[in-house]
């Protein structure tokens, strides 16, 4: 009933006079009831209009609330990709420079979590009494600051990293953290605390969704490992890998400003510029990257000298072949590179120059007789491609794919009449019992031979993979230190009853090795001197070695506890080991060292 039935209803219902007297009766019932029921309808209709607007504005203000948080939640997400993808993508990059050992990973974890704290601090500082509009600008602003100082600390880290391994390398390795991750990771996570400030503004109680954003950033975490480890690590490199991830954080930011219409224009258009530009800086430092590293090859001595052939990275760390000339005309040596470290060496007519020429000789030695070999890491391919031209059977253990195409490619490597494994070399040993004669464990990811490679139980697993009779020959380093070598020789005899170690001489090489011979039958270091005194052609290096041999047995290791799966210290006892063999590559090309 609306207004114009009110009135007609009045007009019909209007009672008679009755001489100035109100008269009750059933008329003045009905006018009165009438009266009641048009307004009770009129303000049903009046009031239940304004209701309902006041409930679809209160609506609609809910939905652009939601709708803002769940915006921001999703950058929320990107951000915590890109925090864990670059601790990942940081330790990758300092291992050329600053190794991989305990004390460096001790530094970046701690300057990660150090970095991570005061951003919360700092975001929750920020956020106090700043309006809506503040805390959304200042959502914005913060990943294209990061992008920023990413892809500054790509341009620097090159030219600052080898200068920083001149001093101890652990306090280096805690100042290159800070140089890739400080402002980054104190902007990104900085991000948390503003984001909760924002949803606190719309809902005051319980948490104010706090649960909800760091739930958020977590799984984006998850997901950057994730992406980083099988996408962006085989396909990158670790230099390209940053600038890229400095790009999208200056697009994405400037992208969501184009949406939120409760921002000032002015502000959403310095927003979209900034993150333009900033992107537009990562792309060009990624257009001169030939030239930059031209920069960096012609920054130390002999530079210009070493061209890098090839890139192989993978998710076992990165690979690099390169080439060194001396200004002449002929092709130069190879070298294969592995984060930095210099693994094999071979000359322009393909002769080993590294350790590899070494181990040969020990090799034919005590086992001249070819039967069936296991070599357990491939590297360049010169061992197994040695014992093939010897008339072995071999089988190769490589669980880095890139490193058979590097052996393939540019060393001559060919697989054809072996038997290739991808895969964990501790994972095939345990599978094969009394199939080989020989087995040579040449095993080395970046710094040294993984520590779970070194235990009493994968060298059990190893003697059971070899015939009666078998020999196995185990290649280390730094046989300076004493105490890490006696405890290695006492894991070995808890599987192995005869040893007999062979050393670099003294001072003949920066690098030093120690090769191990472990069987079931007496080694008696005759063989050695014999194959020393009697062949002119061996390299004077090799015979010096083979000299050396000495044969131990338990007696000589008595009272050293060897080294358990259950209790595998081995990364501690190796760290200052580590740090030695790392310093000696940080003479290198810097544009070696990069990626």
């Amino acid at each position: 009933m609306d207004a114009q039935t009110l009135r007609i209803d009045l007009k019909i219902v209007k009672p008679p006079d009755s001489g100035g007297k109100q008269r009750q009766g059933p008329g003045r019932n009905l006018f009165n009831f009438h009266i009641l029921l048009g307004i009770i309808f009129l303000s049903r209709d009046c009031f239940g209009r304004s209701l309902g607007g006041i409930s679809r504005v209160m609506e609609r203000m809910e939905k652009m609330t939601a709708g803002r948080v769940r915006r921001y939640e999703a950058l929320i997400f990107f951000t915590g990709a890109v925090t864990l993808s670059l601790e990942v993508l940081a330790s990758r990059i300092m291992t050329p420079y600053f190794g991989v050992s305990l004390y460096i990973w001790a530094g970046i974890l701690s300057i990660t979590l150090v970095f991570l704290a005061w951003g919360y601090r700092l975001g929750g500082r920020i956020s106090l009494g700043r309006s809506p509009v503040a805390l959304q600008v200042l959502l914005l602003v913060a990943p294209i600051t990061a992008a920023l100082f990413l892809i500054l600390a790509a341009f620097l880290y090159p030219l600052l990293f080898p200068l920083l391994t001149g001093i101890n390398l652990i306090l280096a390795s805690f100042l290159g953290s800070t140089v890739l991750l400080a402002v980054p990771l104190v902007v990104l996570s900085a991000m948390n605390p503003l984001l909760i400030a924002l949803a606190r503004k719309d809902h005051a109680e319980g948490d104010a969704g706090a649960g909800r954003v760091f739930f958020i950033s977590t799984i984006g975490s998850v997901a950057g490992v994730i992406l980083t480890a099988f996408v962006m690590i085989p396909n990158l490199s670790n230099w390209r890998g940053v600038i890229w991830m400095g790009i999208l954080l200056g697009l994405l930011p400037g992208l969501m400003a184009w949406g939120p219409r409760e921002l000032p224009r002015r502000e959403r258009l310095r927003l979209i510029c900034l993150g333009v530009a900033v992107a537009l800086l990562g792309m060009g430092l990624q257009a001169g990257q030939r030239q930059y590293f031209k920069f960096l090859a012609l920054a130390t001595p002999q530079g210009s000298n070493f061209r890098v052939l090839a890139e192989y990275p993978s998710v076992f760390g990165n690979i690099k072949v390169a080439a060194w000339q001396d200004g002449g005309d002929d092709a130069g040596e190879l070298f294969y590179l592995q984060d930095g470290i210099i693994q094999n060496h071979v000359s322009a007519a393909g002769e080993a120059l590294d350790h590899t020429a070494e181990l040969l000789p020990i090799l034919r030695t005590y086992a001249p007789s070819p039967g069936h070999a296991l070599v357990l890491g491939l590297g360049a391919g010169i061992i197994p491609q040695a014992l093939k031209r010897q008339g072995w059977q071999v089988t190769v253990v490589e669980i880095n794919p890139q490193s058979l195409r590097a052996a393939r490619e540019f060393f001559g490597f060919n697989p054809q009449g072996m038997k290739i494994f991808q895969e964990d070399a501790r994972t095939l040993v345990r599978r094969w019992k009394g199939a080989f004669d020989l087995a040579v464990v040449d095993l080395f990811q970046g710094d040294a031979t993984p520590d779970y490679l070194l235990t009493q139980e994968f060298f059990r697993d190893l003697r059971n993979s070899l015939r009666p009779g078998g020999l196995a020959a185990i290649n280390f380093f730094d046989p300076e230190d004493e105490a890490v070598s006696r405890r290695l020789l006492a894991t070995l005899a808890e599987a192995f009853p005869y040893l007999l170690e062979l050393r670099s001489p003294s001072g003949a090489d920066p690098v030093e090795n120690l090769y191990i011979l472990a069987a079931g039958y007496p080694l008696t270091s005759d063989p050695a001197v014999n194959a020393a005194r009697g062949d002119p052609d061996l390299p004077g290096k090799a015979r010096g070695i083979l000299l050396t041999a000495r044969p131990l047995n338990r007696e000589l290791l008595a009272g050293i506890p060897p080294v358990s799966d259950s209790h595998n210290i081995f990364s501690l006892l190796l760290a200052g080991s580590h740090l030695r063999y790392r310093s000696q590559f940080n003479r290198l090309p810097w544009h070696l060292l990069v990626n």
